[in-house]
């Protein structure tokens, strides 16, 4: 799962409040469930205080003591009670005397209450005894005056252990049921996530094939009435304004390119006729063969720009046929020695056996003398420069290294843009910006890509990926890839 996508930040929130929110629930249930125990057994207690004050201790002073020891252990039997009862009556000198205190029957638990203090209690109270086990009772106090004006204080216990162990009960099943919902609700949620995001995926991959390309195409419409939607058809209004902007524009470079070539094929003509006139002095002559130099630059450009318009729009007539790219690479590169050769620099071709890739030969042989060039030009004397080409899964890849002056870092991003030039490593005399880009437009129609690594100061490669054509070094018997011998590896220096 990976953790920055949509499903796994949706999952994370769902299962965050909902952990939350069971353990606010629990906490409500375990505290609810506590009150409510506690709660009903002080009401208990309270009630039993009264109805003994009512039922027996109002008959105590004239039927004594013995009825009243009597009529409690028949009332509260010493097997299978809970509540240890005792009643006492307040005497000489404020101390309480003892009348019943419930037989040891209770795991000792009227031994554990402790004889009230030599007070005037005036009003029912709770209150906490803990005995020798450390088990908790709870005691309701209650004090009685009776007709005859005797003051009583009748006390009801009961052991707060069975409402402990109802809570720990409760709190373990808690604690043991939370991660259990939490668990199957993440992976349930995960899993749910999978339908309601099929439309995103869909969109997703839908728009990573769309390209400058292919802006033709359009977006799946998602029939679902909500965002989604709105969000797909919004999306293809965006590729239709992008479509008609970058149609213009090619429009307009290719209008302009294409409109430019008659006067510049004229004002050469022109200036070509005056360079021939007799008795030019030597200042006109130099003049005139500057502006044919400019003009020759200037149709250079145009010629440029007219490819690069073309080639985006499809109406290149690129050619889609199998050629050996390796063949192609050692042929331009003999072809470039000389120019090689001028600039004291070493040109190497390397490349395994015959490599088959799909393309326009001429146009590809197009992008192998630009990247030459640029790497002859700017490899400094004695430098070197390395044509390689491999066949890598469905790729076949054309990779031009120099160790010439490099571009700089910040350049890197920009170098396929039109009239594009990094100052440090290039100048007006040294190209107009456009044979990158030419490279680049032509890779695109091939359906291929060209990416460039380069430091400034060591040097720069090239990288050309096209489509293959087969797979190489395929055995002729059973169709299994062979591996090139050794005598396969060509070098051309």
């Amino acid at each position: 799962m990976i953790v920055a996508s949509l499903r796994a930040r949706v999952t994370s929130w769902y299962v965050g409040l909902l952990t939350i929110s069971l353990l606010v629930f629990g906490a409500c249930i375990y505290f609810g469930v506590q009150r409510y125990l506690e709660a009903s057994l002080q009401r208990s207690l309270a009630t039993e205080a009264r109805s003994i004050a009512n039922t027996f201790v109002d008959q105590f002073e004239t039927k004594g003591n013995t009825w009243l020891e009597q009529e409690l252990s028949e009332s509260y039997p010493q097997s299978g009670n809970a509540q240890v009862v005792r009643v006492s009556r307040l005497g000489l000198g404020d101390q309480y005397q003892v009348l019943y205190p419930s037989a040891d029957a209770n795991d000792g638990m009227s031994e554990k209450l402790t004889l009230p203090p030599a007070v005037d209690l005036q009003a029912p109270e709770f209150r906490r005894e803990s005995g020798s086990d450390a088990v908790p009772l709870v005691v309701y106090a209650f004090p009685y005056k009776s007709v005859s004006g005797a003051r009583y204080l009748i006390e009801v216990a009961a052991s707060h252990a069975p409402i402990a162990q109802l809570l720990r009960n409760l709190l373990l099943l808690l604690f043991i049921l939370t991660p259990l919902i939490v668990f199957a609700a993440g992976i349930g949620g995960y899993v749910m996530m999978n339908q309601p995001l099929k439309p995103v995926v869909s969109l997703t991959l839908k728009a990573e094939r769309i390209g400058v390309a292919e802006l033709g195409e359009r977006l799946p419409v998602i029939p679902t009435g909500d965002e989604l939607e709105r969000l797909s058809h919004s999306l293809n209004r965006m590729i239709t304004r992008l479509e008609d902007a970058l149609d213009h524009n090619r429009r307009f470079s290719a209008d302009v390119s294409h409109e430019l070539r008659t006067p510049l094929t004229i004002l050469r003509g022109e200036l070509e006729h005056v360079i021939q006139l007799p008795d030019l002095n030597a200042e006109v002559v130099d003049s005139v063969g500057s502006a044919l130099e400019e003009i020759e630059r200037l149709a250079k450009i145009v010629e440029s720009l007219l490819a690069i318009s073309r080639l985006d729009s499809g109406g290149a007539g690129i050619e889609h046929h199998p050629f050996d790219l390796a063949a192609l690479s050692r042929m331009t590169a003999d072809q470039m020695q000389l120019l090689a050769s001028e600039k004291q620099v070493s040109l190497t071709c390397k490349s395994m056996g015959t490599v088959q890739a799909i393309g326009d030969e001429t146009r590809i042989k197009q992008v192998l003398v630009n990247l030459l060039d640029n790497a002859i030009k700017y490899t400094r004397t004695n430098g070197h420069v390395i044509v390689s080409v491999e066949a890598q899964e469905n790729n076949a890849l054309l990779t031009v290294t120099d160790d010439g002056v490099g571009i700089p870092a910040e350049s890197l991003p920009h170098v396929f843009e039109r009239f594009y030039r990094a100052e440090k490593a290039r100048s007006r005399s040294e190209g107009f910006g456009l044979g990158l880009s030419l490279v680049e437009a032509v890779c695109r129609a091939h359906g291929g890509k060209a990416s460039i690594e380069s430091t400034e100061g060591l040097g720069t490669s090239i990288t050309v990926r096209l489509p293959r054509a087969d797979t190489p070094w395929m055995a002729v018997g059973d169709g299994r890839p062979n591996p090139p011998s050794p005598d396969s590896l060509y070098i051309h220096q």
